[in-house]
């Protein structure tokens, strides 16, 4: 069975009038394998996370305590307080008002430390406005700033640190953070590698730089870096999530597909790295089954991805299980409505199973859509000859000499 597009041999049963096939031989045409859009770095994939503030990137400096923050199925570290070597140092009181912003600081740490970040600020913002210099007060607005996505409030404060404290390394990862969520991806790199120099270490700092070299197409230092993130962090699953799309970038399928599986074998509820290994299989090395395979483990950790469903149904379409194919891109047009080639592929679904006026609908939409969709008029073509309905498919015939002969003629054939 062919695994890319469908051009059967079709046995041909002429009406008297010569003009149609037997609607039961009649197949529409399974578009090639193709997400239908773009996700991730400008480069089509499910498995790769975005920068969208509803996703916070792993592994922000970690300290006497972690908590564990989830966005979507992806569990983060981020800290509750920094390390001895990268905490703020504070001037000690020379003052009364000095005296009494440190008395706030330090209330806003107890309060920190048990979690209660909005109380805590409060206390911090008023230590600042006594003295405006204290660095780790303004360490912690930033970091509450970012942890409430308030990113260009966090900026502020957090460069204020840095210029007070050069080698404060959570300082600078804290800022490369916040630029990064704001996507000036030019000012949240050198950041996080300003983190890495003073902190050599400093695997979260490696891996933010990969996942920016990544965005940016530059894949072979994307690798590098992730490299160094795992050199110093071996049971990183993110990193190894973001390197399998490095190395699939690279046309390096195999390794790509092995860092996936150790993503996996860390962290076997990730679901990026299911959609990334279903990636390879689906884009890369064709290996339809086990795309499926993957796509359907991490569709059900996280079932809010429509590129993902999409590229689902597309494999059970190729291993004729249409009924399962339908129900994939039930969930794809839900989530994303204008979605043009999941509509095909869905009119394509039902057209296989004879349901010829529901993929009729389904083309409709899609062409609605997508003006000129060659593939959509095709399979419109088809469903009215299944259907009898040749001056429909005759139209389809001369809408598709406009834009695509070669469709144009193969139409043309079947119905005469």
């Amino acid at each position: 069975m062919s695994t890319r597009r469908r051009l059967p041999l079709i046995s041909i049963t002429l009406f008297a009038s010569l003009f149609f096939m037997s609607a039961g031989n009649l197949l529409a045409q399974h578009e090639p394998a193709s997400g239908g859009g773009t996700i991730g770095g400008g480069t089509i994939s499910t498995g790769r996370p975005t920068n969208k503030p509803t996703t916070k990137p792993a592994n922000r400096p970690t300290s006497t305590g972690t908590r564990s923050t989830t966005t979507s199925t992806t569990t983060t570290k981020r800290p509750t307080s920094t390390t001895s070597g990268n905490r703020p140092t504070t001037n000690r009181p020379t003052s009364n008002n000095n005296s009494l912003a440190e008395n706030y600081y330090q209330q806003g740490e107890a309060l920190y430390n048990q979690q209660k970040y909005k109380e805590a600020l409060d206390l911090y913002l008023k230590a600042v406005d006594i003295n405006p210099s204290h660095p780790g007060a303004l360490y912690r607005i930033g970091w509450i700033y970012n942890d409430q996505e308030n990113y260009d409030d966090a900026v502020e404060y957090l460069q204020r640190v840095t210029s007070m404290q050069p080698n404060n390394a959570a300082a600078f990862f804290e800022l490369g953070y916040a630029q990064k969520k704001l996507e000036h991806y030019d000012q949240a790199l050198p950041a996080f590698q300003k983190a890495a120099r003073i902190k050599p270490d400093y695997a979260g700092a490696y891996y933010q730089i990969g996942w920016i070299y990544n965005d940016q197409k530059n894949y072979d230092d994307a690798v590098n870096n992730l490299k160094l993130a795992l050199q110093y962090k071996s049971n990183y699953p993110e990193a190894h999530n973001e390197l399998g799309y490095g190395y699939r970038n690279l046309g390096r399928y195999s390794e790509a597909i092995e860092e996936y599986q150790e993503a996996l074998k860390q962290n076997s509820n990730m679901a990026l790295a299911y959609l990334g290994l279903g990636d390879v299989y689906y884009y890369n090395t064709k290996q339809y089954r086990d795309a499926a395979a993957a796509y359907q483990k991490g569709l059900a950790i996280k079932p809010d991805n429509a590129t993902a469903f999409y590229n689902l149904a597309w494999c059970y379409n190729d291993m004729e299980r249409y009924n399962e194919a339908i129900d994939a891109l039930r969930e794809a047009v839900r989530i994303r409505p204008d979605y043009p080639e999941a509509h095909n592929e869905f009119g394509y679904a039902l057209h296989q199973l004879r349901r010829y006026a529901a993929a009729v609908q389904e083309y409709q939409i899609a062409i609605r859509l997508k003006t000129d969709y060659a593939s959509a008029h095709y399979n419109l073509g088809m469903s009215y000859i299944a259907m009898n309905n040749r001056n429909a498919a005759l139209e389809q015939y001369r809408i598709l000499q406009r834009i695509d002969n070669a469709r144009a003629t193969k139409l043309f054939n079947q119905i005469k």
